[in-house]
């Protein structure tokens, strides 16, 4: 297995590498010897495993699957793992061994499913997914509220923009936002920001906006696949 042994950060943010362990073609050794260059892809393996937390993740998804379609969950999963082996050129990957980002990118894209089909996700499964940065996102950006699910939910700001400002004429970087349903934006503002993100386990969770949510926050309309 090839093995990076030491590196050189460039000033344009580059990595210069010395790697052992490379095999080489014929061809290869032609360019190299011509002074030419030759390309490559290089991936670094992940050397920590999957977390248990990671694990819960993938099964509570997984049975709110089950529970809105009714096939079965050993199937569901084996599915997934084995798109994403497709996807990623990966060999047959476990649950009970992958890498942290193997384990990263299958959250990810079954959450992908469960927003494009509208799968409705268990509370507790909602929970469980309170700090997932990419669900925190997903959520918003399909306004479904991150606290219970709630669909057509609102834009939360977590800095509030001033009463009688027109909101379509304003540019929303620099904020943050979530999406609430009326009843947990109402709880936030009755609450106030600190003790509501207390509440809801919410302290590091707000999105900052981007471009497609600072149209979605104008009124402008958003196209393409979300």
């Amino acid at each position: 297995m090839p093995i990076i042994k030491n590196y050189i950060q460039q000033d344009d943010g580059t990595i210069t590498a010395v790697i052992e362990g490379v095999t080489l073609e014929n061809k290869d050794f032609l360019l190299l010897d011509n002074g030419l260059e030759v390309e490559c892809d290089v991936i670094v393996n992940d050397p920590y495993k999957i977390t248990g937390k990671q694990r819960r993740k993938v099964f509570a998804m997984v049975r709110d699957i089950f529970n809105h379609y009714g096939q079965p969950m050993d199937y569901l999963r084996y599915m997934f793992q084995k798109q994403l082996e497709f996807l990623k050129g990966y060999e047959p990957i476990s649950l009970s061994d992958c890498s942290r980002r193997q384990a990263s990118e299958l959250i990810e894209l079954i959450l992908d499913f469960i927003f494009t089909h509208n799968v409705p996700m268990n509370k507790a499964t909602s929970d469980l997914m309170s700090n997932d940065k990419y669900f925190l996102y997903k959520s918003t950006i399909n306004r479904t509220c991150v606290i219970c699910g709630y669909p057509n939910s609102d834009l939360a700001h977590y800095q509030a923009v001033g009463r009688g400002r027109n909101r379509n004429k304003l540019n929303h970087y620099g904020n943050k936002v979530l999406a609430l349903c009326r009843k947990h934006h109402n709880q936030q503002h009755d609450m106030g920001m600190s003790s509501f993100n207390k509440l809801h386990h919410l302290e590091n969770a707000w999105v900052d906006v981007d471009e497609k949510l600072n149209k979605m926050l104008k009124g402008e309309h958003v196209g393409g696949n979300i």
